[in-house]
């Protein structure tokens, strides 16, 4: 009779087992692990295309105040600044821009956004072929400073050519 109620209770046992709950909490593990991993990614990338548009607002601005600068249009109209040779640096030509910043210890302008700082490094320059055409190449790279070094990543890196003629 002890036997029989034994095997009475043991096919009568509607519970979980300490395996099976094991097992469905390893895998419950597994599946947010993998959502979580795959949300930081997200925001990551998230950050990281919210400073390359940042970087390309600036470089717009900057090409857009490029072309009102008078001082710049005649530099280049006096001057012939040769690509790897002698090309013109405008990096601290920006000062009527009332956004731009100047830090001393650099000696650099720079753009505060989202309470990052985004520094400037402009060249302009030609080849002859451009030179014939009245073309002038204006390479534009915006950093975002990484710890003490204000150059410390590369936002965005872009080349526009100013026409010269268009201001004859």
């Amino acid at each position: 009779m002890f036997i029989k109620n034994k095997k009475k209770i043991l096919e009568n046992n509607k519970g979980f087992t300490l395996i099976e709950i094991l097992v469905s909490i390893v895998i419950l593990s597994i599946i947010i692990v993998t959502f979580l991993s795959f949300f930081s990614q997200a925001l990551f990338y998230s950050v990281k295309e919210e400073d390359k548009l940042t970087g390309i607002n600036i470089a717009e601005r900057i090409m857009f105040n490029v072309k009102q600068s008078d001082d710049i249009i005649d530099l280049l109209f006096l001057n012939e600044y040769v690509c790897g040779q002698n090309p013109l640096n405008i990096n601290n030509s920006f000062s009527g821009d009332v956004d731009l910043e100047y830090k001393d210890d650099v000696n650099l302008f720079y753009y505060e956004v989202n309470n990052k700082e985004y520094y400037l490094d402009i060249i302009i320059c030609s080849t002859p072929e451009e030179r014939n055409l009245f073309l002038s190449r204006t390479h534009i790279k915006i950093y975002q400073s990484v710890g003490t070094n204000p150059k410390g990543k590369i936002v965005y890196d872009t080349f526009h050519y100013i026409n010269l003629n268009d201001y004859e």
